[in-house]
């Protein structure tokens, strides 16, 4: 959908890449899917990596 692909773009062009270490690809798609359900049963999914994957360090 529009708002898929318009998702997608902005998240991309916040350039935190893969495991948060930069780049220009952060999510390769977005989806999104609707369904009625009880505000009690809501199911959200957030899927990211733990802290170890996400930091780098350096020796100069």
């Amino acid at each position: 959908s529009g708002l898929e692909r318009e998702l997608l773009l902005q998240i991309n062009k916040l350039k935190i890449g893969p495991m948060g270490l930069g780049g220009k690809t952060t999510a390769l798609a977005v989806n999104i899917e609707a369904y009625p359900t009880h505000i009690a049963g809501l199911p959200v999914a957030v899927n990211i990596s733990c802290h170890a994957l996400r930091s780098a360090t350096a020796v100069l």
